[in-house]
């Protein structure tokens, strides 16, 4: 790891990357985006309830963090097959929403897309992530739910969504 301004080695402190002429690198700090996808079947909308930290035990829509290089729709679905066990047809965006997240050495921010998406599977528990996966009626929702998913699921009730007329593949918010 090297100074983004001048080139000298970067040392690592608390983990931060910090040059000595230029101090913390901020920028070289991987604030990983995320996605999740809203999936709706019959009326129903697809959850899971966590099973590690950070809102263990709470409810939320499908997601996660992309892995390096990957398209946020192929990023969601990946992780909507890992968590709950069904392949996902994305329908549309809700949005991008920005909140804050504890990582070890303390709070963080991150971004995350929030497709629409739709199935015709019965989900699973597909991972250790998760405890539980359901679908529910969207005014029934399971307790308790992560605060900044109810946001979300508010979002998609008003109809604040844009969605697609096709989808062929990653990228089909430009076709």
């Amino acid at each position: 790891m090297h100074c983004y301004h001048c080139g000298l080695a970067a040392s690592e402190s608390n983990g931060v990357p910090s040059c000595s002429i230029h101090g913390p690198l901020w920028k070289l700090v991987q604030q990983g985006p995320t996605a999740n996808v809203l999936v709706e079947r019959g009326g129903l909308i697809l959850l899971a309830q966590r099973g590690h930290e950070p809102w263990y035990g709470h409810w939320c829509i499908p997601g996660g963090f992309q892995d390096f290089g990957e398209h946020p729709e192929d990023a969601a679905r990946r992780e909507v097959m890992e968590e709950a066990g069904v392949e996902v047809t994305l329908t549309g965006l809700l949005g991008i929403y920005v909140s804050r997240y504890e990582r070890p050495h303390g709070q963080d921010w991150i971004q995350t897309t929030v497709y629409l998406g739709s199935t015709d599977q019965d989900p699973v528990v597909n991972d250790g992530e998760m405890l539980e996966v359901g679908l529910f009626h969207p005014d029934e929702l399971p307790e308790p739910m992560l605060p900044s998913h109810l946001v979300r699921i508010a979002d998609w009730r008003a109809g604040k969504a844009w969605t697609w007329t096709h989808q062929d593949g990653a990228g089909s918010i430009e076709g």
